[in-house]
């Protein structure tokens, strides 16, 4: 077997990497495990004796583990979104797309077609103004989409690559990472509530044990290092490693949490966070902003009942996607207002071209007879790759 064979998928080393990959999985799985032990025998069933409070306790933590769980099963095993076929060049699109990418302009004067005779929705641009084109998975990029390194594909409305959930955050499953999330932040927590008052009883009647060995001790960080190691010394470890890692956990969920319903009330995604896209020659933010309810809807849906629910209930086919707006005004771009739900077209009174159009060109006359065309619009004012 070649070196290039093992790479491949499917490969030893492509393997030894994708089990690598699935370690951080592996160990929320093990933590999860090790805490429904503790929580179940070492709490409910050796700490607490109140048949009622142990039920209601089993109850609600068992609920949201099952909804903890399965959101975070569904961030792992929904596959990330990929652009349409449309999209993609294949056949001698492919051809001429290899004759002519080594010339950016004649690059965007043949994707510009290729976006025209599609009929493909395009409003981000490159930062160089140029049509966004994947050369890894040649294919132009819809909005909001960028290739993945590490799943090797372009991938639709991309937020980030998680390794906690070996998968990446996009369009597909984005509402299953926030439920994971939440419910995983909630988890903790009432682990967290409903060990403590356990722990601090225990903790209390140890130390009325042996308050005697402690008189003679000065130094308080002294005197609680020797009561802790007491403690930890009558088998009661799982206790005190519960509420350790329920803490712990709550802590660090607590920040991704709340920076993604921030992320969301914006309708951004990370990337946009430290990159806003460009629109119409300018960066834009809040581009897709429509206000905190109609983003957190096109999230979770219109139906209340199902935001809470780990099942497909967000909208759009993450590739269109509406323009704020204001930003649709600011452009004064016909594809732009459509997009954007002005009801009152081109506010100059005139019709414009469309942002497909943006940047056609006669290509026939530059890619020597390569691809015909009838275009007449106006070259382009940038060029690029992103």
């Amino acid at each position: 077997m070649s070196c290039q064979d093992c790479t491949r998928k499917g490969g030893c080393v492509y393997t030894t990497f994708w089990l690598v990959r699935f370690l951080p999985v592996l160990l929320v799985t093990l933590a999860t495990g090790w805490g429904v032990y503790a929580y179940t025998y070492e709490l409910c069933f050796l700490s607490i004796d109140n048949w009622p409070q142990r039920i209601i306790y089993l109850i609600v933590f068992y609920t949201l583990l099952v909804l903890y769980y399965t959101s975070y099963l569904r961030t792992i095993y929904t596959k990330a979104s990929s652009p349409p076929k449309k999209f993609y060049l294949e056949g001698a699109d492919k051809t001429t797309y290899d004759t002519v990418k080594d010339d950016e302009r004649q690059l965007q004067a043949f994707l510009s077609d290729v976006v025209r005779e599609r009929d493909l929705t395009l409003l981000v641009r490159g930062f160089d103004h140029g049509i966004r084109f994947c050369d890894k998975c040649c294919c132009i990029k819809p909005d909001r989409s960028h290739h993945c390194s590490m799943c090797e594909q372009c991938v639709l409305k991309f937020d980030h690559h998680c390794p906690w959930v070996n998968n990446c955050v996009n369009f597909g499953n984005y509402k299953y990472f926030i439920l994971f999330l939440a419910y995983g932040f909630v988890f903790c927590i009432w682990i967290a509530a409903t060990t403590l008052p356990s722990f601090i009883d225990f903790w209390k009647h140890e130390y009325d044990m042996n308050k005697k060995q402690y008189d003679g001790i000065d130094s308080i960080i002294q005197r609680f290092m020797k009561h802790l190691h007491a403690v930890l010394s009558t088998g009661r470890f799982p206790l005190v490693f519960l509420l350790f890692l329920s803490c712990m956990f709550s802590l660090s969920l607590s920040f991704l949490f709340f920076y993604h319903l921030y992320l969301t009330a914006k309708n951004r995604t990370t990337v946009e966070s430290f990159r806003a896209p460009m629109i119409d020659g300018k960066y834009a933010k809040d581009a897709f902003n429509h206000g905190i309810r109609a983003n957190y809807r096109e999230i979770f849906g219109s139906f209340p009942l199902y935001w809470f629910l780990p099942i497909p209930s967000s909208q759009g086919d993450g590739c269109k996607f509406k323009l704020n707006e204001m930003i649709a005004l600011a452009a004064n771009n016909q594809v732009f207002v459509e997009m954007g739900g002005i009801p009152n077209g081109n506010m100059n009174g005139h019709s414009q071209q469309p942002i497909s159009q943006h940047h056609t060109q006669r290509y026939a006359e530059q890619s020597n007879g390569t691809r015909s065309t009838t275009s007449s619009f106006s070259p382009p004012h940038g060029s690029g790759m992103v």
